[in-house]
């Protein structure tokens, strides 16, 4: 399995959320925008509600008309006198209107009415509205008697003038849209008016607005809009979206990388701290996912380091009497031996336990044990925190005095003598007196090996147990 990296997390990333982006402002236009060839409906303009109030007025004075109960008396006796009255009547009432009788059997008008274009207006009556003219509106009511006959129609017709100077005021929804006020059933359509480019017209079907109690109705057609151009603020604004997003997915990805880049790095360092046997004050890490594992590296660390300093301490140290072993003296011999030619002087001491072998002996091997580690201590407490103990093999012990001139040092051999108790106890009921001899030598510029000056201090030693033991004898370079 190919692994996976935060770059190309990040351009996963990236690409789903400019699809998303496409998918959403796909669904955007397509819930904004429907198929051109498909009519729209426009909100009613003020022009149409207008033109429907007249209507309606138009049409209440035809039911009050007929309501009027001389109206009545007129279908029911015909009389031309009681028709002829109440037509003067209405003609004084409606000065800009015709009003029309007729009856319901016969569809004759009643004596009295001006005929006008009674063939079109017979036709209509009965119907609700009709259109005797271009710009008149007609509304037709029934007639009734007092059992519900019907007797026949009031027809009334109502100019209207003010109609282009209506239909001028109809807002079209831009410039280039086109408008028509139309009447007639659609395949038998008359145009009464016309706004705006007819060109437009060719191809797109219009919106319609229906003008309530009239036999017109308004047309707009809007023009077809490009697909590319419908499309292209869309577009755009995908682009754009997909632009903040890459800038965002790529910003955060590398501040990712970096931040995991830099964690690991300190984790990095924790490692090689510990290979090196050394732990830092501190080891900070950025993210917060890093800090539990490396609390728990830096607990294991510490418990390892613990156990390798032991492991160490007691690889240095000597098993009976705890101080330095051979091994450690010879690495600070080197050490040390190695400082000379920066000018610095160093002197050692080499004790013998006298009469060592005459303890185990007399008293056994335990006892001797004892003796080597009761003498060990008596040292590390007599000496400088700063001198090296070590113990070189059986009764045999060797003091390095760092940065010690040999006067220096032959000055602390003494005190040494003189602080050690007399004598020390073995096991229960042994106690055995302590005395040692020593040999004393100066680490020489002139030396060739670091372990001249150890030989010099070596030989001193015989020397000084020859001269019967208990003192110290000095061999300078």
């Amino acid at each position: 399995m190919p692994h996976m990296s935060i770059s190309r997390f990040g351009f996963a990333l990236a690409a789903a959320l400019v699809l998303q982006a496409g998918l959403v402002t796909s669904a955007v236009y397509l819930t904004r925008h429907v198929d051109e060839a498909a009519p729209q409906e426009l909100g009613k303009p003020v022009m149409a509600a207008q033109i429907e109030f007249l209507a309606d007025a138009v049409k209440r004075n035809a039911a009050r008309i007929a309501a009027h109960p001389q109206t009545l008396a007129c279908f029911v006796s015909g009389a031309p006198g009681i028709c002829q009255a109440q037509a003067a009547n209405l003609q004084a009432l409606n000065q800009d209107a015709t009003v029309l009788f007729v009856t319901e059997g016969q569809r004759q008008l009643l004596p009295g009415f001006l005929p006008g274009d009674t063939r079109l207006l017979l036709a209509s009556a009965g119907h609700g509205s009709g259109a005797a003219a271009a710009f008149t509106l007609s509304m037709s009511h029934p007639v009734t008697d007092a059992g519900g006959r019907r007797l026949g129609d009031v027809i009334v017709e109502q100019s209207v003038p003010q109609l282009q100077a209506l239909f001028d005021t109809l807002p079209l929804p831009n410039d280039a849209a086109y408008a028509e006020l139309q009447q007639g059933a659609p395949g038998d359509i008359t145009v009464l008016m016309r706004r705006g480019n007819q060109a437009i017209k060719r191809g797109t079907r219009p919106a319609l607005i229906a003008l309530a109690g009239t036999p017109w109705r308004i047309a707009v057609w809007r023009p077809v809009v490009p697909v590319a151009e419908r499309l292209a603020p869309y577009v755009l604004g995908w682009l754009a979206a997909s632009l903040v997003v890459a800038v965002l997915v790529a910003a955060t990805t590398l501040a990712v990388r970096n931040r995991v880049a830099d964690n690991l790095r300190t984790l990095v360092k924790l490692v090689n701290d510990l290979r090196q046997q050394r732990l830092r004050a501190d080891y900070p890490v950025s993210l917060s996912e890093f800090q539990a594992p490396l609390d728990t590296m830096l607990k294991l660390g510490r418990v390892m380091l613990g156990k390798q300093k032991e492991v160490t301490s007691a690889a240095r140290l000597d098993h009976l009497s705890k101080v330095n072993n051979r091994r450690s003296f010879d690495e600070k011999q080197k050490e040390l031996f190695a400082t000379l030619k920066d000018g610095w002087t160093h002197s050692l001491l080499i004790l013998d336990i006298d009469n060592f072998k005459q303890v185990n002996d007399t008293f056994g091997h335990e006892a001797g044990d004892q003796f080597i580690v009761k003498f060990g201590n008596t040292l590390k407490t007599c000496l400088r925190s700063s001198d090296f103990i070590a113990r070189l093999g059986g009764d045999e012990f060797c003091v390095l005095f760092p940065y010690t001139p040999l006067d220096r040092a032959r000055e602390l051999a003494r005190r040494l003598r003189e602080n050690m108790p007399e004598s020390v106890e073995l096991i229960p009921g042994v106690t055995q007196k302590l005395c040692w001899s020593g040999g004393m030598s100066e680490f020489s510029r002139e030396d060739r090996e670091e372990n001249e000056a150890l030989a010099r201090a070596d030989a001193a030693l015989l020397e000084a147990k020859r001269d019967g033991r208990n003192t110290t004898r000095i061999r300078a370079a």
